[in-house]
């Protein structure tokens, strides 16, 4: 069952006699359920995806702080409390090489790597999930 929504536009002009004309017209605009459906289900992946983006972010940051060997002060000392807990699940499954101070954080790489992906999961799910089968988006 469409739903009709309707929006007025006005449009003013000026001629060089300094009249102003005005138009009024109604435009009829036509929007399915199945329409509807699709933006809510966009609107949910878009959420999920920015917060996969700011996770991720976060720890490519922490990534880079430890390549360059940044010592846990300030900034660097937030940013390594802030993300210990994204990366906690992935220490010591793969070595971390290490050169004067600066070390490759592969905790950090694999939890980059496995939220995207788990980002990529919850979102197709909610795609299956709320998207109508005559969609034409999935």
């Amino acid at each position: 069952m469409p739903i009709e929504i309707e929006k007025e536009v006005t449009t003013k002009s000026s001629s060089p006699s300094a009249n102003q004309v005005s138009q009024t017209s109604t435009v009829g605009q036509t929007s399915t359920i199945t329409e509807q459906q699709d933006a809510q289900s966009d609107r949910g992946n878009a959420w999920i995806w920015y917060l996969v983006g700011i996770v991720d972010l976060l720890l490519v940051l922490r990534l880079l702080f430890h390549l360059f060997g940044a010592r846990a002060v300030g900034f660097a000392n937030l940013l390594y409390g802030v993300t210990n807990w994204l990366a906690a699940p992935f220490k010591g499954i793969f070595p971390n090489p290490q050169v004067e101070g600066a070390y490759f954080d592969s905790a950090s790489l694999t939890a980059i790597v496995v939220y995207a992906l788990l980002g990529w999961v919850v979102s197709r799910l909610i795609d299956l999930a709320t998207r109508p089968a005559n969609s034409k988006k999935i």
